[in-house]
């Protein structure tokens, strides 16, 4: 079984049950049942009960010796986590942060003036979990590795036509499984670029960072919210991004947007 599988599972389980966490920090190989109820302030049965259900999900396992025999100490059996999640840690598990949107500390240029322009914060390890868990939505897109720079920059131009922009996320299946990006940051970064001038006028600015998750590289592409000035042509034609799709925009839309109105 896959680490991004086990911690999807355990996710789901230590979801708002900081004591089952508890629990399960407490798995080394070395304290028993008894032990780890001891230290965790939870009575056995329901401490039996939790590693149970652990076990039941594959987090852990009973520990035996070299004969095969389970290992137990004062009558009570020890437990040890798979090989996969013994050195994660289990803050992977906890429940996580409100994806939040922030300003951005960084002032950027667009066309001759420099505006502070509020963009999706870079979301950290373990929000960007959650978000592959929770699956794509208006912010959020997928990309697997391989995708053509063009179909990217077409979902550019939509996200840079909405009021938050996005981000997109390159080396991540349609079904939020993480998967290592194919090509490096400052080769994706010289490709996507060189596709958004052909394709995109006028050019949106774009902003390309590389994050490791669970040991996998994988590419964010962070859009700027649309500035209600410029509106983005792909190919001669606008779009726009309504929850999970691109849209063209019908001839009511584009008047709005040009007329510096939100469309979405």
């Amino acid at each position: 079984m896959e680490l991004q599988e086990l911690v999807a599972r355990a996710r789901i389980l230590f979801q708002s049950a900081p004591k089952r966490v508890l629990v399960f920090s407490l798995v080394n190989g070395k304290k028993s049942a008894k032990e780890i109820a001891k230290k965790s302030g939870r009575s056995l049965s329901v401490t039996l009960q939790d590693l149970q259900k652990m076990r039941d999900l594959e987090l852990i396992d009973f520990k035996k010796n070299d004969e095969g025999k389970l290992v137990k100490k004062d009558n009570s059996s020890i437990h040890e986590k798979v090989p996969l999640l013994k050195h994660l840690s289990s803050s992977y598990f906890k429940s996580p942060e409100k994806i939040a949107k922030t300003k951005s500390k960084q002032k950027f240029s667009k066309s001759k003036t420099n505006t502070s322009i509020t963009i999706l914060s870079v979301p950290s390890e373990q929000q960007i979990l959650q978000i592959c868990t929770s699956g794509e939505d208006q912010l959020y897109e997928f990309k697997s590795a391989g995708t053509a720079m063009e179909k990217i920059s077409k979902e550019i131009c939509a996200f840079a036509n909405t009021k938050f922009g996005g981000i997109i996320f390159y080396g991540v299946e349609d079904d939020g499984a993480i998967e290592n990006s194919n090509l490096s940051r400052q080769k994706f970064d010289q490709s996507i670029q060189n596709s958004i001038r052909h394709n995109i006028t006028p050019t949106p600015y774009i902003k390309v960072i590389e994050k490791s998750i669970l040991g996998y590289n994988i590419i964010l592409i962070i859009i700027l919210p649309w500035n209600r000035k410029e509106v983005h042509h792909f190919q001669d034609n606008i779009y726009i991004r309504r929850g999970t799709n691109v849209f063209k925009t019908k001839t009511d839309e584009s008047k709005k947007l040009h007329a510096g109105e939100y469309i979405v």
